[in-house]
């Protein structure tokens, strides 16, 4: 791995909580570190090598000693070691468990205090076989420790979690589909698991067998994933080459800490905790995290910390993570696709069809009030006669059937950026940091609006960034994700970054062409152009003023539209503007097409239009050149195209610029 910037001398903002420059837990292929006794401790019963189906495994409190080599639980896809309490399973040095891709699960079984350590576990599952389900401690039994381990190589995940289990200085490494995960039924008013410890592991290459393929959407994969936890210390661990998530909490997580791991190179996020509560996230590394969904996703952030619809509350635990918000301070980050992204989907929340947790609600509404079996799989999230809602638009109902993006602080981080070594393609949402919601006023019954939600995690919700440092052209992401620069950020009415500092210089708007490079010049896609009616637009090779694309449009009535579609616009500020751009004739009589620009205010009200038109077109490009005026209160720009032509006319249309004419 390149040296760091951190390693080359970058400012360390807290001195005595220090990022980790190097990854802590060098775990896999540590043959030292996870060797186990050469002979069995006292009093140890050994386990021969070779086929253990016959092997009596039913021994309470025992010792059982793995001797090297090999060992398999038969041809049955059910043989499995069944855990016994207090039961200690060690391994010496290469004592082996293979499933041979013919066992589902290594260890099961809710017993008590086991202990497994010194063992390679690996080839459990058979194809895609485990989905969502765990090889060791298949049934999140409690009291657990796993140490020392090799888990590798398994459908599922490699290991699952209960209550009170400690997982420590263990290599899971390419499972198909998580290193860790957990699951234990909902417990009415409380959490369903507690007090888990993740430390020194190395977790890497996970979702081998890649499962957002096999099921699209289901949001099932990552280096690990928490769920319905209270209480977690997540500590010095080496989260690393996941093809998906690196750390995922999803779902009515509460008091976590992450703090002291080397998150890095991961397909997606670095840490996303949603619909969670109460979190610190502190002095950990964050490095080439999320490229490969960044590429993916152009329409929003790929962060390496993503805040989804979670926040800080004072009801709830908070022990763990020291205080009733969620901390994100003294990080480094180094080239991840985006910074941190804080998010809230205004019509996600209990009872509605944005709850993809359809079986849960709040720690604050309990889901047992919808009537019928609790089915945790197939409930149906709408439910005509749950509060939320029957009594949704009045208190308690109105705050607590909602996760909030609330009281957050992102405080005295290292942010480092360069464009020319993360792989930004054509997304602009490359080197963001972001404060958004989004959603659609697209239920007529919910009382939460989209202008509302996104009102209240703005300005309203206590989400504050602070002290942090900047290097690169960093960009920030407001309210529907309109991007501006690091002064407006400061500027009023958003107030963030204060005692922030950037490398970058900038004014208060937008520099340069304001229009994203492809719907500008139409070089790398079509870009944001799209048939609004009668008109069908396509990226065409055959014409182009600069290049080798331009836009054409093809008119199929003698009234026709064109947009950008990006409502509310582009990001732009007051002033005088200069629009250029170059139009050329095809065929037919497309009459007189008109580029039309809307200035609007925050609130997306349009503040005043202006339309340039281009006159004569013929077949030869001509260049269309205007001023323009964004007036007082401008916060973006919506751009549309329209005219009156003859049906089967076409024309040509390349090099659209926006830009400040003032110096």
């Amino acid at each position: 791995m390149a040296a760091t910037r951190q390693q080359a001398g970058a400012r360390q903002v807290d001195a005595s909580l220090q990022w980790p420059a190097e990854p802590p837990a060098r775990i896999c292929g540590d043959t030292a570190l996870l060797a186990g006794p050469q002979t069995p401790p006292e009093g140890a019963i050994t386990v021969p090598a070779g086929d253990n189906s016959g092997f009596d495994f039913n021994r309470p409190g025992a010792v059982l000693w793995f001797a090297p080599g090999v060992h398999t639980l038969g041809d049955d896809i059910y043989g499995q070691i069944i855990t016994r309490e207090n039961t200690t399973y060690v391994g010496a040095p290469g004592a082996i468990i293979d499933g041979r891709n013919l066992n589902l699960y290594a260890f099961t079984g809710t017993a008590k205090n086991v202990k497994i350590r010194y063992l390679t576990i690996r080839n459990f599952g058979r194809g895609l076989d485990n989905n969502n389900e765990g090889v060791v401690n298949h049934d999140a039994g409690d009291g657990w420790l796993v140490e020392y381990n090799t888990i590798t190589g398994n459908d599922g995940a490699g290991v699952f979690l209960g209550s009170d289990n400690v997982v420590r200085y263990n290599c899971l490494k390419d499972n198909g589909q998580y290193g860790f995960s957990m699951f234990k039924p909902p417990v009415e008013g409380d959490s369903a698991i507690k007090n888990i410890v993740l430390d020194h592991n190395e977790i890497a290459g996970n979702n081998t067998d890649d499962w957002e393929a096999h099921e699209p959407g289901c949001g099932c994969t990552g280096g690990g994933k928490f769920w319905d936890v209270k209480g977690a210390r997540v500590t010095n661990n080496w989260v690393h080459d996941n093809k998906s998530v690196a750390l995922w909490a999803d779902t009515n997580n509460i008091d976590f800490l992450f703090e002291g791991n080397y998150i890095a190179d991961n397909h997606d996020e670095g840490i996303w905790y949603e619909i969670s509560y109460n979190a610190t996230i502190r002095g950990n590394t964050f490095i080439n995290n999320a490229w490969m969904k960044g590429q993916n996703n152009h329409g929003s952030p790929a962060p390496a910390i993503y805040l989804s619809e979670s926040g800080g509350d004072a009801r709830l635990a908070s022990s763990v993570s020291g205080a009733a918000k969620i901390r994100i301070y003294d990080n480094y980050f180094e080239d991840n696709f985006s910074g941190v992204a804080i998010y809230e989907n205004a019509n996600r929340f209990c009872n509605s069809n944005g709850n993809t947790s359809k079986s849960y609600c709040t720690p604050f509404v309990s889901p047992n009030q919808i009537p019928g079996p609790y089915d945790y799989d197939y409930l149906d999230p709408i439910n005509a006669t749950h509060p939320c809602y029957t009594q949704v638009a009045s208190e308690p109902y109105f705050t607590d059937c909602r996760w909030h993006s609330r009281n957050i602080e992102v405080t005295g981080n290292e942010f480092y950026f360069d464009p020319d070594a993360v792989p930004c393609g054509t997304s602009e949402y490359c080197g963001v940091q972001a404060l958004i919601a989004t959603g659609a006023d697209n239920l007529p019954w919910s009382p939460y609006t989209v202008s509302g939600v996104q009102d209240q995690v703005m300005f309203n919700a206590n989400n504050k960034f602070a002290n942090n440092h900047y290097y690169g052209p960093w960009q920030f992401a407001k309210r529907w994700g309109e991007r501006i620069s690091f002064a407006a950020w400061q500027a009023a009415p958003y107030l963030q970054d204060a005692g922030s500092t950037s490398d970058q210089v900038g004014g208060p708007g937008p520099t340069g062409n304001i229009v994203d490079a492809d719907t500008a010049t139409l070089e790398g896609s079509q870009g944001l152009w799209n048939s609004w009616y009668n008109a069908n637009l396509s990226r065409s090779s055959e014409q182009a003023h600069g290049g080798s694309y331009s836009l054409r449009v093809d008119i199929t009535d003698s009234y026709w539209g064109a947009e950008v579609a990006n409502y509310p616009g582009y990001v732009a500020g007051p002033g005088a503007m200069a629009v250029s751009f170059w139009a050329k004739g095809g065929g037919g009589a497309p009459g007189t097409p008109k580029l039309a620009l809307e200035w609007r205010d925050e609130s997306g009200h349009v503040l005043s239009t202006d339309v340039i038109a281009v006159e004569n077109l013929s077949t030869s490009w001509q260049q269309v050149s205007a001023p323009a005026q964004a007036p007082a209160g401008t916060s973006t720009v919506l751009i549309t195209l329209v005219g009156s032509g003859s049906a089967g006319a076409w024309f040509f249309l390349d090099d659209l610029t926006i830009e400040s004419a003032q110096e």
